[in-house]
């Protein structure tokens, strides 16, 4: 049986830009959560302004063919000029079951 994917992804903005990043994923969210697979997508803002998002897969084929998606596009060329550096991911499963 597959195992349930967790996502964290941090988004750093450069100076000022932490509401258009946000806003940004926001537009997005729909169509992604719409993404067969997609059980959980949350947008966050840190307090220093760093936007994070939250996802859960069903497994691992589920999250990555999300990247080959229309809205993972428009984010990618949306979200590189606002950000300070390249998303930051972390993928992880439970160790349990």
């Amino acid at each position: 049986m597959p195992h349930p994917c967790t996502v964290v992804v941090t988004l750093t903005p450069l100076e000022g830009l932490s509401d258009r990043v946000a806003q940004s994923v926001v537009q997005e969210c729909d169509e992604i959560r719409r993404a067969d697979g997609c059980e959980l997508y949350e947008v966050y803002r840190r307090v220093d302004g760093v936007v994070v998002l939250i996802e859960r897969w069903r497994d691992r084929d589920a999250w990555q063919a999300h990247f080959d998606t229309a809205a993972i596009a428009r984010l990618k060329e949306t979200l590189t000029p606002l950000l300070a550096r390249p998303a930051e991911r972390w993928e992880m499963y439970s160790t349990e079951g």
